[in-house]
């Protein structure tokens, strides 16, 4: 696929240095594309205009231009060693994982940092989001990258949990619950899990392991609103602090895909969708704030006006994704890893069993490879929109791929 002027011929007179190889562009007529449906004697078809193009039934190392060319593809020469996967770049930083390690590399001089050493090998997805940073999970971890630095998706909660115990006090009999959070350079963390305790007349609560960065939130007798507390033991009332506003909160958990979507960051973790606080990307509401589908999610494709989830099936969710219900527009979903972006369109690229998928806003999506080609089936893909002399192609590579069977 592509679009664009065709500038790779080069002009009569134009004189080539030693040792540079040109790129080839030559035209064999209207050429269609790879084809493997038909049979051989069927690749040549007649236009409505009465000229006669032709489909390619193999095609190596060359570029097709919207015109009609052929152009032979550039060459490529390896800058880096190592087991390298899950790249991933836009203007500013790139990154990728190394013999296990996540690695920054500078976007001009391909310098490498190691951010965070032993990741493992798990394939790794990245986002660019609004406050800056870009986000990462591999499904077993997930963070945050700030240039060459890692940062933990959201401030940790207490560890050790501080603990609250009955004493001598002057507190109104009743049930109480205590909780804590931590305060931290990237805001305050998730809470604990509440502590309840029963006084009679003239009771206290006892804290201890408290740290400095630690925030004490506690309800009244048989009180379901917490409040922040003095440091210190709860010996009368005095729960007239801020109301928690981390309360229900849980970290994000790490997942296999991940976007951002009307300020939130949505994480794909097995066959649900979570969706973060309103531009609090660490943290969710496990209360509420997830979807569940049939099948484990391995894409997720926001839009302007909705976002696609790829599992089971692919579906649209227009405008709020907590809010609308899914609308299955495909009867299959996609490849883990394959999902690209390409701004100036609007639209999306992921891989599927009916090859390269794009999608739009308005929930519309088609195929445009499967009327020419079908494919084995695949464990997972990487896609690339690449502009490249005046052309814009979709780079679509297939891992793990099962060779057609002939019916």
């Amino acid at each position: 696929m592509g679009h664009g002027k065709d500038e790779s011929k080069q002009p009569p007179g134009r004189s080539q240095k030693a040792g540079q190889v040109m790129p080839r562009t030559v035209s064999l007529g209207a050429i269609l594309g790879l084809n493997n449906r038909l049979p051989p004697t069927r690749m040549e078809v007649a236009l409505p205009n009465r000229t006669t193009a032709a489909w390619l039934q193999v095609a190596t190392n060359i570029d097709l231009t919207s015109n009609g060319f052929i152009r032979r593809r550039r060459g490529a020469a390896a800058k880096l060693a190592g087991d390298c996967h899950s790249v991933w770049a836009d203007k500013a930083d790139a990154y990728m994982v190394r013999d296990g390690d996540l690695v920054h590399l500078n976007v001009r001089s391909l310098a490498q940092t190691t951010v965070q050493a032993g990741v493992g090998q798990a394939p790794a997805q990245y986002a660019r989001l609004p406050d800056g940073m870009v986000y990462w999970t591999n499904g077993n971890q997930i963070g945050r990258l700030a240039g060459s630095s890692a940062r933990s998706i959201a401030t940790p909660v207490p560890n050790p949990v501080p603990v609250a115990s009955a004493t001598g006090g002057s507190l109104p009999p009743g049930r109480y619950q205590v909780l804590f959070t931590a305060l931290g350079p990237d805001g305050e963390s998730p809470t604990t899990e509440p502590q309840v305790i029963h006084l009679p007349s003239g009771g206290g609560i006892a804290i201890a392991g408290l740290t400095p960065d630690t925030l004490v939130y506690a309800t009244g007798p048989d009180g379901e609103i917490f409040n922040e507390i003095a440091p210190g033991d709860y010996l009368s009332l005095g729960n007239t602090g801020a109301a928690c506003g981390t309360l229900m909160h849980k970290t994000m958990p790490a997942g296999r895909a991940l976007a951002h979507y009307r300020g939130s960051l949505m994480v794909g973790r097995g066959r649900f969708v979570y969706v973060s606080e309103p531009y609090e990307y660490g943290r969710v509401n496990l209360g509420r704030a997830f979807i569940p589908f049939p099948g484990d999610v391995s894409v997720i494709a926001p839009c302007e006006d909705g976002v696609y989830i790829c599992a089971d099936k692919t579906y649209w969710i227009a405008g709020d994704p907590l809010n609308s219900a899914p609308v299955v527009v495909l009867p299959f979903g996609a490849m883990p890893g394959s999902l690209a972006y390409d701004p100036k369109e609007q639209a999306s690229y992921w891989q599927s069993e009916l090859g390269v998928i794009v999608a739009k806003p308005g929930g519309i999506v088609v195929a445009p490879q499967d009327d020419a080609l079908q494919f084995g089936r695949a464990e997972s893909g990487a896609t690339l929109v690449r502009d490249q002399d005046g052309e814009t192609h979709i780079i679509a590579a297939r891992f793990d791929v099962e060779e057609l069977r002939e019916d």
